[in-house]
């Protein structure tokens, strides 16, 4: 429950079809039940339509669609196009609001490796990002995801806590497979269908990702469901404090 106010950006960050849309809505309703005042900022300029109400809606400002009819630009084009118009636009501050949840593009390299990323992370003031790990990948898929997240995280700037999403289509074995995975990444190296060139940079960036991880819980979330969120909330507690110990 709400115990007083609390004043935090939390930039929703992950690979198409995470699921970051439905967790911004999901989560904000979760937060709202809770109590919390929430605000919604929508920062991708390519999609159709949101399912939660937008605060700042950038799609009042620019689309992709219109930009590919005016300009004549494919998807791609017109999306690089946007970003370079979403560079120059201000995030409103909403100082009443607990907590403002921040969904980015879809396609996040863009965002997140054109230099609007990092400008409009630098606009923001108490921000956090939550980086959302698609579970059904499977693990031998893992080392690749967290080197994104941590080119993503290094590239803006942004502290993050790693969260595995759509938790409601795996078993407890295969949760545990993934757990045990993050604590450990260079002892899967045996069972990790690999070959050829990949099998020689398993082990080295297998080796980098145990130095590396950040030391936190696993977290397993479903957008869908709700599952997890009461963890979630805890540890944006946690990281808000200075000393906040996220193992």
């Amino acid at each position: 429950m709400n115990e007083g106010f609390f004043d935090m950006n939390v930039m929703i960050l992950g690979p198409a079809g995470c699921g970051k849309s439905l967790l911004t809505e999901k989560f904000g309703m979760y937060l709202e039940n809770e109590g919390y005042s929430v605000g919604y900022v929508n920062l991708d300029p390519g999609c159709l339509s949101v399912s939660y109400r937008c605060n700042f809606d950038v799609r009042e400002r620019i689309t992709v669609e219109e930009i590919m009819k005016k300009e004549g630009l494919g998807p791609n084009g017109a999306m690089i196009k946007a970003m370079e118009k979403l560079e120059n636009i201000e995030i409103p501050e909403y100082a009443e609001k607990d907590f403002v949840l921040i969904d980015t593009p879809g396609q996040l390299e863009v965002f997140s490796f054109h230099r609007c990323g990092p400008k409009i992370v630098s606009q923001l003031k108490e921000l956090v990002g939550i980086f959302i790990f698609d579970a059904s990948i499977g693990v031998e898929d893992l080392p690749a995801v967290y080197l994104y997240s941590l080119a993503t995280r290094y590239r803006l700037g942004i502290n993050a806590i790693n969260i595995f999403n759509k938790a409601d289509l795996l078993d407890k074995k295969e949760m545990e497979t993934m757990r045990n995975f993050v604590l450990n990444p260079a002892r899967f190296k045996e069972i990790v269908e690999v070959k050829g060139v990949l099998l020689d940079i398993y082990s080295p960036i297998s080796e980098m990702l145990r130095k590396v991880l950040p030391a936190q819980r696993i977290l397993f979330v479903s957008a869908k469901t709700g599952m997890g969120f009461d963890e979630l909330l805890d540890m944006l507690y946690e990281i808000r404090c200075a000393c906040g110990d996220l193992t």
